[in-house]
């Protein structure tokens, strides 16, 4: 990766760079109003089905990939340029994630050895 800082960068090449970064500052005030949306959607659509939307899940983890995207690039990190300069974030590992999260399995008690050797220790000192 090149540093993004370049004094030998010609000067409409910075202040194109500069312009760039403030449309991505709007973007992300743009992310800023649709998460609390999808979050309110999500929570209902929980609420009423008893699960998560999958569709809105994925939906969710692209624009964090987009966002982080979008931070990398505005602080001079990756000269890379999000979405609508390059294809939108495409995530798939949420399917794998869903089935792990939705319903954890009780967990059993079971005596370790440190709980039995005590126990047996207790009852020798009863005995006696």
């Amino acid at each position: 990766m090149t540093t993004l800082i370049n004094k030998d960068m010609p000067l409409r090449e910075r202040i194109m760079f500069g312009l760039l970064v403030l449309f991505f500052l709007f973007i992300v005030q743009v992310l800023a109003t649709i998460l609390p949306l999808v979050a309110v959607f999500q929570f209902f659509a929980t609420l009423v089905s008893g699960k998560a939307n999958q569709k809105l899940q994925s939906f969710s983890e692209s624009l964090a990939e987009y966002f982080k995207q979008i931070t990398l690039f505005i602080s001079y990190i990756d000269e890379n340029k999000p979405w609508p300069f390059s294809p939108w974030p495409e995530v798939s590992s949420i399917d794998n994630r869903v089935e792990d999260v939705v319903e954890p399995e009780p967990q059993k008690e079971t005596k370790t050895e440190t709980t039995k050797e005590t126990e047996s220790k207790n009852t020798k000192d009863d005995d006696e």
